[in-house]
């Protein structure tokens, strides 16, 4: 149970009654009535299309039933998956007893509802990063995971499985490159505008009040401008945009950067939230109606080494297709050898005596204070994994399954829930603070070496894209300092920053999130 003393919301809920009749299931129900495990998939319109596509490579996996809001989205899947059972309510779909596990790609503000209902109904759970729209979800959600501790419980951050970004962590670790110094996330990604605000319908083949679940039912606005695909209809809205509103998403802090940010706080080998925490951004560059920053650098102060992590949605030249920033510049052995790599999207681990570089789901590279490269670690996962890359990360969820623990599982839910924490405290730092000129904030900064070296860089990268930030100034975020034990937020704006972890959202009627089990 999370130390936070909150309502009990489940005991009158139609939850609880669906929940009771779905109890006496046995946990750790590995196999169907054939031998095979019977997975459904929620939330498969984009992400979960690749949970299915990862699930079907595995031996004696089946696909039984798929759940998505959007009845065409259902339909399609049923075409492509003759014999499974479509459903567009997860509560519906849980009541079926010949489901032994549910693999959630739905929406952020979704995850931690879903994932504890799907253990109260006594199956396995795969559940995607983040773990939850807010810290207080994420306890409930790590809360339900010990107390039905027979069901094997893996969370979506999939590098985790990676076998040379886990050896490179080994190495480090066990101190071959020095003590770390720092370990940087960095997210380089261009997000175009989507657009001003515009009243779209929803289309009728969305269920709006099941896709909002906890959150505020708020009507549709947003631009119908998507980053992946470019809608012409108002499913845009609804299907992607949600990203950039708070009463849904986080930003590309919840959306791409929890993955860097994971891996960066596993270098640093911390097993808790940090004790404090600063941000700074703003959304530049074009004015839309999306709420969350675009431009975004924080510090996670551990009180071994800083965790900095650097988010930025333009691209490195101000061209609206151009080339993204690059972090570092590393060389190679020999000229031409294609192993040195400077990622836009990644990890940077400062050791004392080599830097480590992370440029995607399943590799790294470690280079010598000169920017040589000394060693690379492998591109594959663990051979009893089978798949091949990030997708090994289902099939251990699948091989802990059927041996009936969670112990070795590469992607533990309390892990997840850390590192989504991390990305909870940059964002209430962010919202509770105040814009400032460049001036302000550089003096504001000037302690911290890391984190004053991080915004001269989102100075000249704003600057090349035509952004002043005297003249349009960024947000310096409330300093924010967090017990490590409780969670929950100390000193001078703790009130404020308590009141976003804990009552920003506990669900709304019919929705409320489960604190009891």
């Amino acid at each position: 149970m999370s130390q936070l003393n909150r309502r009990t919301f489940i005991k009158n809920s139609f939850m609880a009654a669906a929940v009771a009749g779905l109890s006496a299931q046995t946990y750790a129900q590995s196999a169907g009535a054939n031998g095979d495990l019977r997975v459904a998939v929620v939330g498969f319109r984009s992400r979960g299309q690749n949970h299915i596509d990862e699930l079907k490579k595995i031996k004696g996996v089946r696909i039984v039933a798929l759940c998505d809001v959007d009845s065409k989205v259902v339909a399609k899947g049923l075409k492509a998956n003759p014999g499974a059972k479509g459903y567009t309510d997860i509560r519906k779909m849980l009541e079926d007893k010949d489901i032994d596990a549910v693999s959630i790609a739905s929406p952020n503000h979704q995850h931690s509802i879903q994932g504890i209902w799907s253990l109260q109904a006594g199956k396995h759970l795969y559940i995607e990063k983040p773990l939850s729209h807010n810290i207080f979800e994420g306890q409930q959600l790590v809360a339900a995971s010990n107390h039905f501790s027979k069901l094997v419980v893996q969370a979506g951050t999939q590098s985790r499985s990676g076998v040379g970004i886990r050896a490179a962590i080994k190495d480090v670790h066990a101190g071959k490159y020095g003590k770390v110094k720092v370990s940087r996330a960095i997210c380089y990604k261009r997000r175009k505008s989507i657009g001003p605000a515009k009243k779209n319908a929803i289309p009728s083949e969305i269920d709006y009040d099941l896709w909002n679940g906890p959150a505020d039912i708020q009507e549709s606005i947003r631009g119908n401008q998507t980053n992946k695909v470019q809608e012409t209809s108002s499913t845009g809205a609804v299907h992607y945009d949600w990203h950039w509103f708070w009463n849904y998403g986080g930003g590309d802090l919840c959306n791409q950067a929890i993955h860097e940010i994971d891996i960066a706080r596993w270098f640093l080998g911390t097993h808790e939230v940090s004790p404090e925490v600063v941000s700074v951004g703003g959304r530049f560059g074009y004015v839309d109606c999306a709420e969350t920053p675009n431009t975004f650098i924080s510090i996670h102060n551990y009180a071994a080494a800083p965790l900095i992590t650097e988010v930025y949605g333009l691209t490195s030249d101000g061209k609206i297709d151009g080339p993204m920033n690059k972090f570092g510049k590393f060389k190679e052995n020999n000229p031409g050898e294609k192993t040195a790599k400077t990622p836009d999207i990644g990890i940077i681990v400062e050791c004392e005596n080599a830097t480590i570089v992370v440029p995607d789901y399943n590799s790294a590279q470690a280079y010598d204070l000169s920017g040589k490269l000394i060693k690379s670690y492998g591109k594959t996962v663990d051979a009893v994994d089978l798949t091949g890359g990030a997708s090994g990360h289902h099939a251990n969820w699948v091989s802990h399954i059927r041996k009936g623990t969670n112990e070795g599982i590469y992607a533990p839910v309390r892990e997840c829930h850390l590192s989504t924490a991390l990305v909870h405290s940059a964002n209430i730092s962010f919202r509770l603070g105040a814009k400032k000129s460049a001036g302000e904030i550089k003096e504001a900064l000037k302690a911290s070496s890391g984190l004053s070296e991080a915004f001269g860089r989102m100075a000249e990268h704003l600057g090349r894209n035509g952004v002043n930030l005297d003249e349009s100034k960024a947000v310096l975020g409330a300093p924010l300092t967090q017990d490590t034990k409780t969670e929950l937020f100390t000193g001078a704006n703790a009130e404020a920053a308590n009141r976003d972890l804990v009552a920003k959202r506990t669900g709304r009627k019919g929705f409320e999130i489960p604190t009891t089990f």
